[in-house]
């Protein structure tokens, strides 16, 4: 009996450790520096850019012609959307992101759908959000767990990805009208322009502070403001957004998108 005893507290550690390994742990790193990539020109003032790391492409998007441009490489090598009903259309896009192998999200506002393409731009799936009221943000979390900002009550509604069903809200006395919302490992993070301030939260919804400027985080937790970016790369204005995905800052401006690579300091975990 004690040795089947014994038998199963091994095997419940073991379980235990594989759970833990499941929460991919990152070793702390600190940033040398930021290194400018490039300045894609675009001619077209879009309302954000996000960078895909996996294809090394970035997605634009502009509410006004509800369309999202493709470039890769700084070139622009496909568009999709547009008004209409059919699937690669939208009756009023809102925003996109970065799903968790690099495809491309949209999320249309009035029909309350989230849509699904390949870094190319073809339609693979859709996701419909029938219980909320105004869908108007999202952000993706490592596992796939989908944050979504609820202009109706002001909260953020965290959403299962396997059943769509909602696992909780968060937000809705801290946060007021945010343009942007991103999610690392352990924050939320969203951006309201207006007042210039970003409110953070953990991934579970308390909320952590407000800080003022934009700030974005990245894997690491390290806190960035953009009034620390802009200028290292001769820019004299801040740009309309800056966004964030794996090691690459977004800087949208008017006319050009520009790259910023995050570089962390020489050792085991040095950046490649």
């Amino acid at each position: 009996m004690k040795r089947c005893f014994g038998i199963f507290i091994i095997l419940l550690s073991l379980l235990f450790l594989g759970n833990c390994a499941d929460n991919s742990f990152i070793a702390r790193r600190d940033i040398d520096h930021f290194e400018f990539i490039r300045a894609i020109p675009v001619g077209i003032e879009y309302d954000k850019a996000i960078y895909s790391a996996p294809t090394n492409s970035v997605f634009a998007m502009q509410r006004a012609s509800q369309e999202i441009h493709i470039y890769r490489d700084g070139k622009r090598i496909n568009s999709i959307g547009g008004l209409g009903f059919d699937r690669t259309n939208f009756q009023r896009l809102n925003d996109i992101g970065i799903d968790t192998d690099g495809g491309l999200l949209a999320l249309d506002k009035v029909t309350k759908v989230l849509r699904k393409f390949s870094p190319e731009g073809l339609f693979i799936s859709e996701i419909k959000f029938d219980t909320l009221n105004q869908p108007e943000l999202f952000c993706i979390g490592k596992d796939g767990t989908i944050f979504v900002y609820d202009s109706t009550s002001s909260e953020i509604i965290s959403i299962s990805p396997l059943d769509t069903k909602e696992l909780y809200r968060f937000g809705r006395f801290e946060i007021d009208q945010p343009m942007y919302i991103d999610c690392n490992n352990d924050f939320l993070f969203a951006y309201n322009s207006k007042k210039n301030v970003t409110y953070v939260f953990y991934l579970y919804g308390q909320y952590k502070e407000t800080l003022t400027g934009q700030f974005v985080y990245d894997l690491i937790n390290h806190p960035i403001s953009v009034n620390n970016i802009y200028p290292l790369i001769g820019r004299q204005t801040p740009p309309k957004l800056m966004t964030t995905n794996a090691q690459m800052l977004t800087l949208l401006y008017p006319q050009e998108i520009c790259l910023v690579k995050i570089v962390y300091k020489r050792g085991i975990d040095a950046t490649p």
